[in-house]
């Protein structure tokens, strides 16, 4: 196979990858996942023209993917083949309709880029997503020390996770002004806060974690009493490094900006969890956790819509479908009206 790069080929490919930015809006993170799926198409076919497609390279693409690896060694998920096959389909629908192509691939070709039923049922197939429980967050922020200021941020971000489960990103572009604890709500200003989608999020704290509140009420005191911090400065300033002669870059203070990463926020959440003893969750399992949990408290079709509203969802189903899982034992007794020890449940 040929290592050099068509030109046409890449000529073709960053006109595709414009469109699919500016026509239909996808972020630089999708479009880097779909110009790595065009790349690995273009290389196990020998960077033949694009112009020259025929079925049969779906066809063999597709047993490819069958038998290739990702970079940890094991074989390729379902759900990533189904990810590379689908951007393909797209990409093949698009070329189709493109000067200089309309005679030779036909709109029906992108069909051959599917997997078999089977293999996409299982590729759709949700996973357990592994979420701690409630009691859980709370020992973990408990044994959070509190100390010095950056501590007092760290236990603050676990905190605002507990009550909200909102998403890493939007996290670290929170200023002070969108968080209010009087009326206990984290207001998402897309214009300002880096949300899913670019969507208006209003949401509100959970119930039954006032050790939280009082941990992100004493961050944000200290941000204005000491650190003189004002509503449009980040609520999750940065840490700040200072070069010093004997031990290098050492932290100290904060910068007046946010993280340009969300990694802080993983590493804190991580630590966290490992110091109490408890396995290594990340910061999106927070959203799992407030879901379960409301899927087996919920009193209401109402109250379920509303956390729904409140993980920054358009539809109910996508928390159901996304986070509502529940584990097996609690599906057998909820089923068979037996409770986990065995007691039989209440009609």
């Amino acid at each position: 196979m040929s290592k050099r790069p068509n030109e046409k080929n890449e000529r073709i490919k960053r006109h595709y990858i414009d469109y699919r930015k500016h026509a239909r809006q996808l972020s630089d993170r999708t479009l880097d996942r779909e110009l790595a799926a065009l790349e690995r198409f273009d290389v196990w076919n020998g960077r033949k023209d694009f112009a020259r497609f025929h079925i049969d390279w779906a066809m063999g693409f597709r047993a490819h993917l069958e038998q290739a690896k990702g970079g940890s060694g094991k074989p390729l998920g379902k759900s990533t083949t189904r990810a590379i096959m689908a951007t393909m389909r797209e990409f093949t629908l698009w070329l189709s309709q493109q000067d200089g192509f309309r005679s030779k691939i036909r709109t029906s070709d992108a069909d051959y880029f599917k997997l078999s039923r089977r293999d996409e049922a299982e590729a759709r197939a949700a996973t357990e997503r592994r979420a701690p429980s409630l009691n859980q967050a709370r020992r973990a922020l408990d044994l959070m020390p509190a100390t010095t200021p950056r501590q007092l941020r760290d236990r603050a971000v676990f905190a605002l996770l507990c009550l909200t489960g909102i998403r890493v990103a939007a996290l670290t572009s929170l200023r002070i002004k969108h968080i209010d604890l009087a009326e206990k709500s984290v207001t998402q200003n897309p214009r300002e806060v880096a949300t899913k989608f670019g969507k208006r999020i209003d949401t509100f704290f959970e119930q039954g974690f006032p050790e939280a509140e009082q941990a992100l009420a004493n961050w944000l005191t200290h941000l204005d009493e000491t650190e003189l911090y004002g509503p449009d400065d980040p609520a999750f300033p940065a840490t700040a490094l200072r070069a010093t002669a004997a031990e290098g870059f050492k932290a100290k203070g904060f910068k007046r900006a946010p993280w340009k990463t969300t990694e802080p926020v993983r590493k804190i959440v991580n630590e966290a969890f490992a110091c109490a003893n408890l396995p290594a969750f990340g910061p999106h399992a927070f959203r799992h956790m407030i879901a379960r949990h409301k899927a087996k408290s919920c009193r209401s079709v109402a109250e379920l819509v509303a956390t729904s509203q409140n993980l920054g969802h358009t539809d109910v189903l996508t928390t159901l479908r996304s986070y509502g899982q529940i584990s097996r034992e609690r599906q057998r007794a909820l089923i068979t009206g037996e409770s986990l020890d065995g007691d039989v449940l209440d009609n």
